[in-house]
C-alpha cells in the first residue's frame, strides 16, 4: 500500500474535551434542530474478530451537518452508524471501548434522538399496511393515537410516497420500499438521521427520486445526517463534509468534499474508494484457468439457451393472514411474452427498472424455474443427452452446466468456510480435489478474500459474501455463469476484480448473463437486453467498449412500474361474520371447538357437529375458494382416522371415522378462522385488551408477519443447492438429508434476518418502549364488536352440539 499523502485538509476529528474544530465552511442556511454527535476512541472487535472492525475512531458532528462517510468495502462504515444509533451491540458480541454520545448523552439512552435507515429495507418493515408500519416508531415512542397518524402522513408526504396507508407493503417496488423505510426513521422526528447505503439497489430514476426525498426531508427537519455511500458523486452537492475511513476501521480524512475526495483523488483511488473526476477502474482479468469451462458446449457466438416468448405469473403466497383479509397483493405478470438468448463468449446484460422482471428472467435462463408460458431450451450441443429444458434437468445436469449468484448473495452459503463452499459444487461433482482446490485458492485471492480463506462465510460483509457466490458459482467451470447484481456493494477495488472475472470467463468462452443497474458493467456487454413492466422495450448489441454511462442510459429512462402489484382482489359477495371480528373471538371460537370434540365419542355426534359446521360456513367464513393451508390439517385428519382403524379391536371403520371427524371438528375450522387473523391485530387485542407486556407482544407479532416469508426463503434454499450440485436424489434416505440440510440453512437465515431486523426496530424506538417511563401506545383500538359476540355465541353453539346430541340420543 502507498505511503499515505501529507492531507491539504485539518481534521474535523478531536477528543470531546479537545479544541474547537476547524470550520471548514458553513452550512448553506441555518439548521441548528440537528443533534451534536461526539465520538471519543470508538474501538469495536467481535467476538471471533483478530482485528478490531473500529479503531479508535474520533469525530465530531455539528448540529445540523451532513456527513459523507466513504471507505472500502468491509471498512466498518456499517459499523459506525450502528454504534451511532446505539444498537451495535444488539445482536453482536465483542470487545467495545471509547464512547458515542448524542447531544452530550449516551446513545443506548438517546430515545428518539437518533434514526438509522438500514441497507435493506426489508430488515425495516414490521406491518403489513402502509400506514401501520410507518407508525411503528412513534407507538414506541408513546405519542397519542391523533398525533400519531399526524406524524405518519407528515412522514409519507416528505418522502413523496405514492400510495395510501392501507397499501399492502409487499406490494411496492425497491425504490418505493426506500421511501417507506425512511419515511418510518423520519415519523420519529429524530435529529441525527443515519442512512445506510440507501440507493444501492436502484436503478437512477428511483435512486434520484430517493435521494431528493432525503434531501428535502433534512431541509425540512434540520436534522444531522451521515450517510454511507460506495459510489458519492449524487451526493456531494448537498453535503457539508466526508470521512473517509480506511481498511482497518481508523478515519483517514474529514474535511470538506474539496479538501477530502478531489485534492487527493489519486490516493482514495489505490484505496478503493469511488472519488470523483478520475477515470472509471479497468477490469482486473484473470488467468483463463481460473474461468475455462470444463465442457464449452460449443464454438464461441453458439447459442446456449433461448427463452421463446416466456411469460410468469405470480400468485399470493398463502400465508397465516390469507384467507379473509383484503390487502393482499394479487395475482400479477411478473414476465410477459419475453424473448432472449444466451451464447457463448458474450455478456448479455438484463437491464431495467426496480420491479423490472430482471430476477425473473435470470432464473429461467439459469434454469431455476419453469415459465408460465413459453419455453426456455438449451442447445443439442449444450444440453448434450441432459435434456432440452434446463428447469427439468438433474441436479448433477444443471450444476455441471451453469452458475447462478442469487440477489441475496448471504443465501448461497453452503458451507461452514470460505474454501468449503467455494470447493462445495466440484466436491458434489466427483472433481479432483487437488485441481479444484488450486482454482478456489485462485478465486479466492483474485478476488480480495485471502484473509478470509477459513472464515465462517456468515461472519463476511454484504460485498464480501457477494464475492464469494461468485467465486462459489464458476469455481467448477460451467459453460453459463447468471449473475444476479454482482456488484452491489463492491468498492473500485473489488468492483474491478468481480468485473475482471466477468470479462475474463467471456474470454474464456463462458456465457455470461448480468441483471445490473451498474452503468459501468452495463458497458462491458455485449448485448442488453432492456424490461419494463415484465416486457422488453429494447434488445440491443452493444460497440466492444462502449462507455458505461452511454449503455446505462437505457437503464435510467425505465419506469418503475412494480406498483402495479399492488392491486386488489375484487372484495366478495359476503366476506364472511369472521372478516368482520377481531382475533380474540376468532381465537376463542378455535378453543371452544377444541373443548367441545373432547366431547365426541361416537358417529353420530362427530357427523352432527361437522354437519352444523358446514351448514354456517357460509355465514362464518363467506365465500371462499378451497385453500391449500387446509392440507396439512386433512391430512391430521386422515393420519388420525386411519391410525385409530389399524389400532380398534377387529379393526372397526366406524372407529377410525369418529377419529378422523373429530380432528376435523376443531383442526379445520381453527385453521380457517385463524386466517382471518390479522398479526397486528392480535398484538393490538392482546396488548389493549389483555394488558400483556407491550415489548414481548411487539416483538411475537413482527416474528409472525415474517414467518410467512419462510416458504420463500426455503424454495430460494432448494433453489441454490440444486445449482450447486447438492441435490442428493430421490431416495428416502437422501431426501431426509436434503430436509434436514435446508431446515438448517433456513434457521441460521431466519436468525440472521431476526437479528437484522432487531436492529432496524430498536434504531425505531423499540427500545424506548418500557424505558426510562416511557408506555408504548397503539396507532389502532382494539374494540370488540357485535360480530365478535355473535361469532363467540356461535362458536359456543357448535362446540356444545355434539353434547346435546349424545345427551338426545345415548
Amino acid at each position: 500500500m502507498p505511503s499515505r499523502p501529507a492531507w491539504k485538509s485539518v481534521s474535523r476529528a478531536r477528543p470531546a474535551d479537545g479544541p474547537a474544530p476547524v470550520a471548514f465552511r458553513a452550512p448553506r442556511s441555518p439548521r441548528t434542530d440537528g443533534a451534536l454527535v461526539e465520538v471519543l476512541e470508538l474501538t469495536w472487535r467481535p467476538f471471533g474478530r483478530e482485528h478490531p472492525v473500529l479503531n479508535e475512531v474520533t469525530l465530531r458532528v455539528e448540529p445540523g451537518e451532513r456527513i459523507l462517510l466513504v471507505g472500502p468495502s468491509g471498512s466498518g462504515k456499517s459499523t459506525l452508524l450502528r454504534a451511532l444509533a446505539g444498537v451495535l451491540t444488539t445482536t453482536q458480541s465483542g470487545d467495545l471501548a471509547g464512547s458515542v454520545a448524542v447531544d452530550g448523552r449516551d446513545t443506548h439512552e438517546s430515545g428518539s434522538a437518533v434514526g438509522l435507515l438500514v441497507q435493506d429495507p426489508a430488515d425495516a418493515m414490521v406491518a403489513r399496511h402502509v400506514g401501520r408500519d410507518v407508525a411503528f416508531g412513534p407507538e414506541n415512542l408513546g405519542l397519542p393515537r391523533e398525533r400519531i397518524w399526524a406524524e405518519v402522513r407528515a412522514a409519507l408526504a416528505a418522502v413523496e410516497f405514492p400510495y395510501g396507508l392501507e397499501h399492502p407493503v409487499d406490494g411496492v417496488s425497491g425504490g418505493e420500499a426506500q421511501r417507506l423505510a425512511l419515511a418510518g426513521v423520519l415519523a420519529l422526528g429524530p435529529r441525527l438521521v443515519l442512512l445506510d447505503e440507501p440507493t444501492s439497489m436502484l436503478d437512477r430514476s428511483a435512486a434520484a427520486a430517493v435521494r431528493e426525498a432525503i434531501w428535502s426531508a433534512g431541509r425540512e427537519s434540520g436534522a444531522t445526517m451521515v450517510l454511507v455511500e460506495h459510489h458519492v458523486d449524487p451526493w456531494l452537492d448537498e453535503v457539508d463534509a466526508v470521512i473517509i475511513l480506511d481498511a482497518g476501521g481508523r478515519i483517514c480524512a474529514n474535511g470538506t468534499v474539496v479538501e477530502t475526495l478531489h485534492e487527493n483523488a489519486a490516493f482514495l483511488a489505490e484505496q478503493g474508494i469511488w472519488a470523483p473526476g478520475i477515470p472509471a477502474p479497468v477490469p482486473r482479468e484473470l488467468a483463463a484457468a481460473l474461468c475455462t469451462p470444463a465442457d464449452p458446449g460449443g464454438p464461441t457466438g453458439s447459442v446456449m439457451i433461448t427463452a421463446d416468448s416466456v411469460s410468469v405469473v405470480r400468485g399470493p403466497r398463502a400465508g397465516l393472514a390469507s384467507t379473509g383479509r383484503e390487502g393482499r397483493p394479487a395475482t400479477r405478470q411478473a414476465l410477459s411474452h419475453v424473448d432472449a438468448s444466451v451464447r457463448s463468449g458474450e455478456v448479455l446484460a438484463v437491464i431495467g427498472a426496480s420491479g423490472a422482471g430482471k430476477s425473473t428472467l435470470t432464473a429461467l435462463l439459469a434454469g431455476l424455474e419453469l415459465p408460465s408460458s413459453g419455453e426456455v431450451n438449451a442447445s443439442r450441443e449444450f444440453a448434450a443427452g441432459a435434456g432440452p429444458c434446463p428447469a427439468r434437468w438433474s441436479t448433477t445436469d444443471l450444476a455441471r452446466r451453469v452458475g447462478w449468484v442469487p440477489q441475496q448473495a448471504e443465501l448461497a452459503v453452503v458451507a461452514r468456510t470460505v474454501l468449503d463452499d467455494v470447493l462445495s459444487t466440484s466436491r458434489a461433482l466427483g472433481l479432483d480435489e487437488q485441481a479444484s482446490v488450486r482454482r478456489a485458492d485462485g478465486l479466492i485471492e483474485a478476488l480480495g478474500l485471502s484473509t478470509l480463506r477459513d472464515a465462517d462465510p456468515h461472519e463476511l460483509s454484504g460485498g464480501e459474501l457477494r464475492r464469494l457466490a461468485l467465486a462459489g458459482a464458476i469455481a467448477h467451470g460451467p459453460s453459463v455463469l447468471v449473475l444476479d447484481e454482482p456488484t452491489v456493494g463492491q468498492d473500485r477495488l473489488t468492483w474491478a476484480a468481480v468485473a475482471g472475472l466477468i470479462v475474463s470467463a467471456k474470454a474464456a468462452g463462458v456465457a455470461v448473463v448480468v441483471a445490473t443497474h451498474d452503468p459501468l458493467l452495463i458497458g462491458l456487454a455485449d448485448r442488453l437486453i432492456h424490461l419494463d413492466d415484465g416486457r422488453v422495450t429494447q434488445a440491443t448489441a452493444t460497440a466492444p467498449g462502449a462507455s458505461g454511462a452511454l449503455a446505462g442510459a437505457g437503464a435510467a429512462a425505465a419506469v418503475d412500474a412494480a406498483s402495479a402489484a399492488g392491486g386488489r382482489r375484487p372484495p366478495p359477495r359476503w366476506p364472511g361474520l369472521a372478516a368482520r371480528c377481531g382475533p380474540l373471538s376468532l381465537l376463542g371460537s378455535s378453543l371452544l371447538l377444541i373443548i367441545g370434540a373432547m366431547a365426541i365419542t361416537d358417529i353420530r355426534a362427530a357427523l352432527g357437529g361437522v354437519a352444523l359446521e358446514l351448514l354456517l360456513a357460509p355465514l362464518v367464513l363467506g365465500w371462499l375458494r378451497p385453500s391449500m393451508r387446509l392440507l396439512p390439517g386433512l391430512l391430521a385428519v386422515a393420519s388420525v382416522g386411519f391410525s385409530s382403524w389399524l389400532l380398534s379391536v377387529g379393526q372397526d371403520p366406524l372407529v377410525g371415522v369418529t377419529a378422523g371427524l373429530r380432528v376435523a371438528f376443531f383442526v379445520l375450522p381453527g385453521v380457517l378462522l385463524a386466517g382471518f387473523a390479522d398479526p397486528f391485530a392480535i398484538g393490538d387485542h392482546l396488548a389493549q385488551r389483555l394488558r400483556l407486556p407491550a415489548r414481548p407482544v411487539v416483538a411475537a407479532v413482527a416474528a409472525l408477519e415474517r414467518f410467512e416469508g419462510l416458504g420463500g426463503q426455503w424454495d430460494q434454499l432448494r433453489r441454490i443447492r440444486r445449482v450447486r450440485g447438492l441435490d442428493p436424489g430421490a431416495s428416502p434416505a437422501a431426501r431426509g438429508r436434503q430436509a434436514a440440510a435446508l431446515t438448517f440453512a433456513l434457521l441460521v437465515q431466519a436468525l440472521q434476518q431476526a437479528g437484522r431486523m432487531a436492529v432496524a426496530m430498536e434504531a425505531r424506538g423499540f427500545a424506548a418502549a418500557g424505558a426510562s417511563g416511557v408506555r408504548r401506545t397503539w396507532a389502532e383500538p382494539a374494540p370488540w364488536l357485535p360480530a365478535d359476540s355473535a361469532l363467540l355465541a356461535l362458536g359456543l353453539v357448535v362446540a356444545a352440539t355434539p353434547t346435546l346430541l349424545q345427551a338426545i340420543w345415548p
